[in-house]
């Protein structure tokens, strides 16, 4: 059963297959080309595999290649499922020296509570501004009630130790399948009503986050050269000084800010103030990402926690 701590929200097709819901996310950037991170991101998977369980992923998803952002947005690729030799596909495609596009599902056909998304850069695309490599590890909110908010947290604390991040997060979060027209207005619908849900799409930001941050979450990992620029452990703690904060280092050269024991959602109906989450985006306002050609909707839902 899902928690009051935070809202239900499904999406269901006529036929009952789920193309939305809540859950949450575990998402890491890092400023590297695949070739470098490969092996780490492969131990990240495991971690997690290891976590949740590795019968949880049971959909290998065929992006064919390279494909727009344009076709991404409403296609769910080619769906097979997950069986030995599958398996052995991912590890290569893992493996592959120059770039690597995967996305593994826990059903074929609607979306489910786990589900793992890496964007592994090639060389030449970190010549770039905007371009990172990407990781994203998924759960059901069911999960995080069944297991506790200190066993999630310490598996992202894991995760960030293995992965050269230059910043990420754990959040709530929209959880689709695709973009179809029905779940981006429903998103719209609910975002603002909802500030702490994360609105997701690791292929565009990770084409243009660049040394950028995302904004403030339930978990925030900072890396070099972030942590620098928001002035190390110490400095972090000295402009963060609110009992719901913790600030503790996660690893050589990396940082996590803890924005309360549980996620929120926020609700500003019920006059929420997630005043953690607020006082995190004005540490982090220099720093913050903005889409390129962001439209009105989209550069306030960026500074939700600002405005």
């Amino acid at each position: 059963m899902v928690s009051k701590r935070y809202p239900k929200l499904r999406q269901a097709l006529p036929d009952g297959r789920l193309v939305l819901r809540e859950g949450l996310i575990l998402c890491f950037f890092m400023r590297r080309p695949h070739d470098d991170i490969s092996q780490a991101v492969t131990r990240a998977l495991d971690l997690y595999l290891d976590a949740v369980g590795h019968e949880k992923l049971g959909w290998y998803v065929d992006m064919g290649g390279d494909i727009s952002p344009e076709e991404y947005k409403g296609w769910a690729g080619d769906v097979r499922p997950l069986d030995g030799g599958r398996w052995a596909k991912v590890r290569d495609e893992l493996s592959s020296r120059d770039s690597c596009i995967l996305r593994l599902e826990e059903y074929e056909d609607q979306v489910g509570g786990f589900h793992f998304e890496y964007h592994g850069r090639p060389r030449e695309d970190l010549d770039l501004p905007g371009f990172v490599s990407a990781v994203s590890f998924w759960m059901p909110t069911e999960y995080l009630e069944t297991r506790g908010p200190e066993h999630v947290k310490a598996l992202a604390v894991a995760l960030a130790r293995e992965l050269p991040l230059t910043s990420g997060y754990a959040s709530l979060a929209f959880n689709h399948l695709m973009e179809s027209k029905p779940v981006i207005q429903f998103i719209r619908e609910q975002c603002f009503r909802y500030p702490g849900m994360d609105v997701h799409r690791l292929d565009t930001t990770s084409m243009n986050l660049g040394e950028s941050v995302l904004g403030a979450y339930w978990l925030n990992f900072y890396g070099q050269p972030l942590l620098d620029h928001l002035g190390g452990v110490a400095g972090l703690r000295a402009r963060l000084a609110l009992p719901e904060v913790s600030i503790e280092e996660a690893g050589a050269e990396k940082a996590l800010v803890s924005l309360g024991k549980w996620p929120e959602a926020g609700d500003v109906e019920q006059q929420e103030e997630m005043k953690p989450y607020r006082a995190l985006t004005g540490v982090l306002e220099p720093y913050l990402y903005e889409k390129p050609g962001s439209q009105d909707t989209a550069r306030r839902w960026q500074r939700r926690f600002l405005d």
